[in-house]
């Protein structure tokens, strides 16, 4: 069973290793394409807007603490990350 729980931390090390380089990717190209860091936040807003079923039901009903730990849960986002998108769909229902 560790040997498992070993393997998985280092798959998800190795994932989240990867994220950063393809974050630090893109904030290069939008440098490049002349792309302010508002602009950039609000078209990353918008591509990871679709938040899942479950976290959408649990905000419609008002249980946002629930709904970000969920969302947590089944994406692994951080906190912030998860906060700003079940704010944002309840916001603006995206």
């Amino acid at each position: 069973m560790f040997g498992r729980t070993a393997q998985h931390q280092k798959q998800i090390e190795n994932l989240q290793a990867h994220v950063r380089r393809l974050e630090s990717l893109v904030d290069a190209l939008a440098t490049r394409a002349g792309v302010g860091e508002e602009e950039l936040q609000e078209l990353r807003g918008q591509a990871g807007a679709q938040i899942p079923e479950r976290c959408r039901a649990l905000a419609d009903e008002g249980r946002h603490i629930e709904a970000i730990k969920v969302y947590r849960e089944l994406t692994g986002a951080g906190l912030k990350g998860a906060k700003d998108a079940v704010d944002r769909y309840r916001e603006r229902g995206v």
